[in-house]
């Protein structure tokens, strides 16, 4: 039976549409195959890249701490030796199971403290990692007050800064630094920062090995000076020259009669050491530490050109160091910027009785061996001395103690920075 015309055609056009249908239905499945493939390949090389970041992160915080752990050998060393860095300017390579790492220390200098470079390195990853740390040992001018004796702080006193004595501290004012203490610590006042008792004696006598050193350094640097064959030296400090006189008398009333000997610039080394007593005053512009084999005077102001500089002054006197008070020609409000020691003696004001005055600012440190004051009281009075006394840390001198000073050897140290870096 044929088909009529109509029929069949209609069914032609039935057959193509179905033949259409399966192109596109194949088209479809392949484009959806395709994005499936690349979708699989883009998670696959995901998961490879972060198992890959994953792997180097996890390198990179192992080589930190290898890294870290060659810093803390070099420390081991150092508390046990503090001069170990003078002949082991390297440490290592030190083997640890995937890496190594190297140690070198930079000697300090003028305006940086001893440098450590730690490199660490894992070859397998690569990985590198690098951590530079300065270190510096604790000086006397790390505290506001060093002393060999007890100290007693009275009622109304403040002081700010640290404190750290061989003997007892009996403390009824307020002190904003920590305390420590070889013996006891008592008293109904304020401690800011704590207290620690039974801690490790300062040995005053290591200070004489110091001065030894400054002395041989002064004297190559053409800034030690003999005996004067007289009373003493007058040291004048003006910005970063110093004019040096003979003193040749004192009068009464403590002015000086004095010979000109010469003036000089502080040294790159920053001492003058002086066989004698000496009276220093004036305003230093640069890092400088002025030594005495016998007593320091203080006449004036000893000021540096500026707080906002890193310019400090040490004065280290074998003997003590002396604040004369009665002096006429000492200002009525006196002000000491500096770190003071008196190695055997004390740092006091002397005195005449009934003359005084008015206040005495010192900003800096104090080291002294026996305890002595800046006044002098009947009942309630101040009947010599200074009436008003302040006493504040230099925070300066934590960073930027002054040239040569004596360090505390007790195994202590300080790491001021530590800085991670990403390469050798």
């Amino acid at each position: 039976m044929t088909m009529p015309k109509r029929l069949a055609s209609r069914s032609s056009r039935i057959r193509e549409a179905l033949y259409a249908d399966d192109g596109v239905a194949l088209a479809q499945v392949i484009v959806v195959s395709a994005i499936l493939f690349m979708l699989s390949t883009l998670m696959l090389t995901l998961v490879v890249n972060q198992q890959l970041q994953s792997t180097r992160y996890q390198a990179r915080t192992r080589a930190v701490h290898m890294a870290d752990a060659g810093i803390n050998a070099y420390l081991y060393q150092l508390r046990r030796n503090p001069n170990y860095w003078v002949t082991n300017e390297t440490l290592g390579p030190h083997d640890i199971e995937d890496g190594t790492w190297t140690v070198t220390a930079a000697p300090p200098e003028a305006d940086t403290p001893l440098t450590l470079r730690s490199v660490a390195v894992i070859p397998a990853i690569p990985a590198t990692r690098t951590i530079v740390a300065t270190v510096r040992f604790p000086t006397y001018a790390d505290y506001m007050f060093v002393t060999d004796a007890d100290i007693n702080i009275g009622r109304d006193a403040v002081i700010d800064g640290k404190v750290r004595a061989n003997g007892d501290v009996d403390n009824a004012g307020r002190v904003t630094g920590r305390v420590s203490s070889a013996g006891n610590v008592t008293g109904s006042g304020t401690f800011e920062d704590g207290y620690e008792e039974d801690q490790p004696v300062v040995d005053f006598a290591q200070v004489t090995a110091d001065l030894a050193d400054i002395r041989t350094v002064a004297e190559d640097a053409g800034t030690y000076f003999d005996p004067s064959g007289s009373r003493g030296y007058r040291v004048t400090v003006n910005g970063t020259s110093v004019q040096v006189e003979r003193v040749t008398n004192v009068s009464g009333g403590g002015t000086l009669t004095t010979n000109y000997v010469r003036t000089l610039t502080i040294p790159s080394e920053g001492v003058l050491y002086f066989n004698d007593t000496i009276w220093v005053s004036g305003t230093y512009g640069a890092k400088v530490t002025i030594a005495s084999s016998e007593d320091i005077l203080i006449p004036d102001h000893i000021r540096p050109t500026g707080m906002d500089t890193r310019f400090t002054m040490g004065l280290i006197a074998r003997d003590n160091v002396i604040v004369p008070s009665y002096y006429t020609a000492m200002p009525s409000r006196l002000e000491i910027t500096a770190a003071m020691l008196a190695q055997s003696g004390s740092i006091s004001a002397d005195y005449q009785t009934g003359t005084t005055k008015a206040k005495a600012t010192i900003t800096g440190s104090m080291a002294y061996r026996t305890y002595s004051g800046f006044a002098v009281y009947s009942g309630n009075t101040v009947i010599s001395g200074f009436r008003e006394r302040e006493y504040n840390y230099d925070p300066r001198l934590d960073f930027d103690p002054p040239p040569m000073y004596p360090q505390i050897k007790d195994g202590s140290l300080k790491v001021n920075t530590w800085i991670e870096h990403g390469g050798g």
